[in-house]
């Protein structure tokens, strides 16, 4: 991830605390599709997505954003460089975490979380599809990636995104709606969590 993001990212818990507050919607979804072991919560943040199990930990990349995550087992780190060895963790997560990366960055975020995670494990990932109400919103750096007025990148996702990974299995597709209200005005809000599998690892004759 380039160094603009981090200090976007860093700038932003600096000044304004935890950026998310309250209870994650749907956490029952995450939650009950974990599976038994280590959980890695890959771009933690504040933490306000982690799943309450046992287990988990949390990496960030932003310095200020771990200081405000509730949970002693934490790292600084990036999501494309992962600091862990292969196949130890039995469910990876990206809360909101795969939406803020470039489409190469994204590549390369799915490649080490698939090469730490065991075989048969998961990969859970909520992000905003384009039928959010902020899609469109800001500059666009790439196809259906924005650059908006916080220096901070944030892409929409399409759901036939998460259908060409030959790594894994496609184990469900929740569409999560609902509306929020700001200054008196309703606006539509649409995410995805998306469960993955990874297939067990090719022998290489």
């Amino acid at each position: 991830m380039t160094g603009d993001q981090r200090k976007s990212w860093n700038r932003e818990y600096r000044y304004k605390g935890k950026l998310w507050r309250g209870e994650s919607r749907e956490r029952d979804i995450i939650e009950s599709n974990l599976l038994p072991g280590l959980t890695l919560d890959n771009g933690c943040g504040n933490g306000k997505g982690t799943p309450a199990v046992d287990g988990v930990i949390g990496l960030d990349f932003s310095l200020f954003a771990l200081s405000l995550y509730n949970n002693p087992n934490r790292i600084l780190a990036s999501m494309v460089q992962l600091p862990f060895k292969d196949r130890i963790f039995s469910n990876v997560l990206f809360i909101h975490s795969l939406d803020h990366l470039r489409r190469d960055e994204r590549r390369t975020a799915m490649i080490e979380a698939s090469r730490v995670l065991k075989d048969g494990g998961r990969i859970i990932i909520r992000v905003f599809s384009r039928e959010d109400f902020r899609y469109g919103k800001g500059k666009e750096v790439e196809e259906n990636t924005f650059l908006r007025g916080n220096k901070i990148t944030t892409h929409y996702f399409d759901k036939g995104e998460f259908t060409e990974n030959p790594d894994f299995q496609i184990e469900s597709i929740n569409d999560i709606n609902y509306t929020i209200n700001i200054k008196g005005t309703t606006f539509k809000r649409q995410e995805f969590i998306i469960i993955l599998v990874k297939f067990k690892s090719r022998n290489i004759q």
